[in-house]
């Protein structure tokens, strides 16, 4: 591996303590607001036209949800938003070099599907579900994830890992950008499908690493947890 990518890794890991560190840094700041925009130039503007087409209804419908139905999702519906994953004959999202060393670990909290309560691998050639371990339950996983607790919580939770040791190997430290920029091509994939079945969910950048790859059953694994994505049944409907 890359040492100065490990070093800038290993700078931003996360534990259970600096977890406790993150939330009160994020709590006790107070960003400044600027009168102006600092990038703004003196120039004319160009107005552009905007579309209107069944794609921007579907950007528009995209935002955060934290709050989510005391109910089950159906199998069905999590099959959908997993697809935005699947290797078909391409797929939704670029990686550099054709490596795509991005890999999916679904936690399935409350769906209907015979995995359920269940930690799984995801196998996009296949579009199929293999079954890694059980999961906790909402109120054991949201501290692992570094979310709150309280409410029913989201009916999955889906954790991205990147194997890069490809992209390492072929581009050295900038391979470490490369495959970021795949998790988040890959999540806006996911993010726009889940808005296109009128499901919610937000992303978490602050799981406990370590703890994370155990409970996916990668520890020892050349693995890098990228992010998560909690999602399911929006308290207000959408």
């Amino acid at each position: 591996m890359s040492a100065p990518f490990e070093a800038f890794w290993t700078a931003g890991r996360t534990t259970p303590v600096t977890q406790r560190r993150l939330a009160d840094q994020m709590r006790d700041h107070r960003p400044e607001q600027p009168s102006l925009d600092p990038f703004e130039l003196p120039g004319q503007y160009h107005e552009l036209r905007r579309s209107s087409d069944r794609l921007d209804r579907v950007f528009r419908r995209r935002c955060s949800d934290r709050e989510f139905r005391p109910v089950p999702l159906p199998g069905k519906q999590l099959g959908s938003v997993l697809a935005a994953l699947a290797e078909d004959e391409g797929r939704s999202y670029p990686s550099a070099g054709g490596l795509y060393p991005l890999r999916c670990y679904p936690m399935l909290l409350n769906v209907w599907h015979e995995l359920n309560g269940r930690v799984c691998r995801y196998a996009p050639g296949r579009h199929a579900l293999q079954e890694v371990g059980p999961c906790p339950r909402w109120p054991e996983l949201a501290p692992l994830l570094g979310a709150a607790e309280e409410g029913p919580g989201p009916q999955f939770a889906l954790a991205f890992v990147l194997a890069d040791e490809p992209l390492l190997a072929k581009y050295g430290p900038r391979g470490g950008r490369f495959g970021l920029i795949e998790v988040g091509a890959a999540l806006q994939s996911v993010a726009l499908r889940m808005a296109a079945e009128h499901l919610g969910g937000y992303l978490l950048g602050g799981a406990a690493d370590a703890a994370m790859l155990e409970l996916l059953g990668l520890t020892g694994m050349p693995v890098r947890l990228g992010a998560v994505l909690a999602g399911g049944l929006p308290a207000g409907g959408r």
